[in-house]
């Protein structure tokens, strides 16, 4: 399967401007829990147990009105928002392992050419984590029972380990190629193109970036 670096800046690219719209989103997530607070959609992903991701969407719609359809509208954002950048994500590591799969022969190529399929599996993982998620935001969801609860865990972190798995194996990989001299001349102009994205997404995130500390102070002085 022959694939080029250019879809990787595409896919790479992809999924930076969306975690740059979800970290925009992210600004507005807040929840009633004694006090009003911040909280990510890591909270979620990863609750100590199920009663406190039920505590975490109940205290979304206990906040005042106007912050309630605010942080509300945000967190439906980022679950949506995660459809896309799932593909994004596991699509960028798919490309890396292959990439260096087609460099290797023999162990090395199948090992890698394994690790680029299993994203698919991080990929299911996401939406179904997404979908589970999504059911769960009304006024009074119910804790689901532990058995659902750990499989819910279980997919997450079966998730991020295919993915860091396929990333850091790849990179390693590449590092490697890079010092002992096998890389081509247009693999550098992708790298400039990657690097490019990089610095083109941190300064929009800087002329973007508000002071979440002061906003959380006025919230919290409004609903006192």
């Amino acid at each position: 399967m022959h694939i080029d670096w250019i879809y990787f800046c595409i896919f790479f690219g992809a999924m930076l401007l969306i975690s740059f719209i979800m970290s925009i989103q992210s600004a507005n997530l807040y929840t009633m829990h004694v006090v009003i607070r911040k909280f990510s959609i890591i909270d979620l992903q990863f609750p100590a147990s199920a009663q406190e991701l039920v505590i975490f969407i109940k205290g979304v719609f206990k906040l005042p009105v106007e912050l309630s359809k605010k942080s509300l509208s945000a967190l439906n954002g980022q679950l949506y928002f995660d459809f896309l950048l799932i593909p994004a994500v596991y699509g960028s590591v798919f490309i890396l392992c292959m990439k260096v799969s087609m460099k290797m022969t023999s162990f090395g190529h199948m090992l890698f050419a394994v690790l680029a399929w299993l994203q698919c599996i991080s990929l299911l993982c996401g939406i179904l984590q997404n979908i589970y998620l999504l059911n769960k935001i009304r006024p009074n969801p119910e804790a689901s029972r532990p058995a659902v609860h750990n499989a819910f865990l279980g997919f997450e972190l079966l998730k991020w380990s295919l993915v860091l798995t396929g990333t850091v194996c790849s990179v390693a990989a590449i590092f490697y190629f890079w010092v002992v001299g096998q890389y081509s001349r247009h693999s550098i102009d992708y790298l400039l193109i990657v690097a490019a994205e990089i610095i083109v997404i941190s300064i929009a995130k800087k002329i973007t970036t508000k002071s979440e500390k002061e906003q959380l102070e006025r919230f919290q002085q409004t609903a006192s």
